[in-house]
């Protein structure tokens, strides 16, 4: 989280730092954390879904993908 939010203090329109941020506070259970990054992702990249993140990122271990892409569930992204 802590890189995650260093990523977006330093610029406001990076995907992946939202992307990041998103994740881990999903996965550590801070909903709050998650969802307002989550809202801020979208304003940056409008058309994330699971399914792209699933067929675009460069993940090449399956279970490592899947456990990002659950994080990202977790959020609210569909």
């Amino acid at each position: 989280m802590r890189l995650g939010r260093e990523a977006v203090r330093r610029r406001g329109d990076y995907v992946g730092g939202y992307r990041i941020l998103t994740a881990a506070a999903a996965m550590a259970g801070h909903d709050d954390v998650a969802k307002a990054a989550l809202q801020e992702l979208r304003r940056v990249q409008p058309d994330i879904s699971l399914a792209w993140i699933a067929e675009q990122l460069p993940i090449k271990d399956a279970a490592e993908r899947e456990h990002y892409v659950e994080a990202l569930r977790r959020a609210g992204l569909d």
